[in-house]
């Protein structure tokens, strides 16, 4: 994980900000913490985690705000790096307010993203569709609301060619549009990567062979000529 954090673009004005928004988030739905429900994305929002006396659960909370905040002064440019912000919320506002004002052409470049978005098949889908959700996200915040159902097609199209049986298999599998929602086409998605790479971890260990490769079993030293 710690490489995908190179692949944070450095904010140094408006320019940037939408790209590295997307991506900073992206990251940040990816790092949790055990015994915590939440992921540090979830930080940037006090209204997503409800107030608590517990130590337990506010130390937890703090560790998560901690590499937030780490997160985000790592990709800022030394100009930007003297906010004076303490905690992940405060910083991610402010950067928001100072460099985040979009106008239709910020917009306009978020929704082409979701038009043109495509999943990987050789990488885990979960953050890929995280990235999507976090682009309807942000056309919302602007006052852009896409339907329901158009998000949830936009991610059934954004399956990799390779994978057509499964839009298939979705599409034929539901009775009634109300039926084909976000969260039933991203677990499906999901469920077929994890199964996709047990199958491809399951023939590299089994010697089986694929296509025309031969088996890989190795010859034990031992064995007599």
């Amino acid at each position: 994980m710690t490489s995908l954090i190179s692949t944070i673009p450095r904010l140094s004005g408006p320019a940037v900000y939408p790209f590295w928004a997307i991506s900073v988030q992206s990251y940040l739905a990816m790092i949790t913490m055990p015994g915590s429900p939440y992921n540090t994305k979830d930080i940037l929002s006090s209204s997503t985690i409800p107030s608590t006396t517990d130590q337990d659960k506010c130390t937890r909370c703090s560790s998560l705000d901690s590499q937030a905040l780490g997160i985000m002064n790592s990709s800022l440019a030394h100009n930007i790096l003297m906010h004076g912000k303490e905690n992940a919320e405060s910083l991610w506002n402010y950067l928001h307010n100072k460099y985040g004002s979009p106008g239709p052409a910020s917009v306009f470049a978020d929704y082409q993203c979701t038009r043109h978005f495509q999943i990987s098949g050789n990488s885990d889908s979960a953050p890929q569709i995280a990235e999507l959700d976090t682009l309807y996200t942000r056309l919302e915040g602007n006052k852009c609301n896409v339907p329901s159902l158009i998000r949830a097609m936009t991610l059934l199209s954004a399956i990799p060619q390779s994978w057509d049986n499964l839009a298939t298999s979705i599409l034929t599998s539901q009775t009634s549009l109300t039926q084909l929602t976000w969260d039933f086409v991203s677990s499906a998605i999901q469920s077929e990567f994890s199964r996709r790479s047990t199958s491809a971890h399951t023939a590299r260990h089994s010697g089986i062979p694929r296509g025309d490769c031969p088996p890989s079993w190795k010859k034990n030293p031992q064995d007599k000529q």
